[in-house]
C-alpha cells in the first residue's frame, strides 16, 4: 500500500541517521588513532558521546554538543 509504505522507509532512514556519529567516530579512530576504538558511553548525550568516542577532552564535549545543535536543522 502506497499510503503506509513510507513508514518502513522512515524508520530505516532514522536508524541510519542515528548511527552516523558512531560511523564517523569509527572512521576517525581508524584513520587518526591507529584503529583504537572507544566504546559508547550510554550515560552521555549524542554530542558528548561523539567526543568521547574520538578520545577528545572534556572541553570538546561542549563544542560537539553545540555543533550538533547548530547543525541539526539542516
Amino acid at each position: 500500500n502506497k499510503m503506509t509504505a513510507w513508514e518502513s522507509v522512515y524508520e530505516d532512514a532514522s536508524d541510519i541517521v542515528a548511527r552516523i556519529p558512531i560511523i564517523a567516530a569509527f572512521i576517525y579512530n581508524l584513520k587518526f588513532r591507529g584503529d583504537k576504538q572507544i566504546a559508547i558511553d550510554p550515560k552521555l548525550d549524542m554530542g558528548a558521546n561523539f567526543a568521547h568516542m574520538i578520545g577528545q577532552s572534556e572541553e570538546y564535549k561542549d563544542v560537539a554538543r553545540m555543533y550538533f545543535i547548530l547543525h541539526s536543522d539542516h
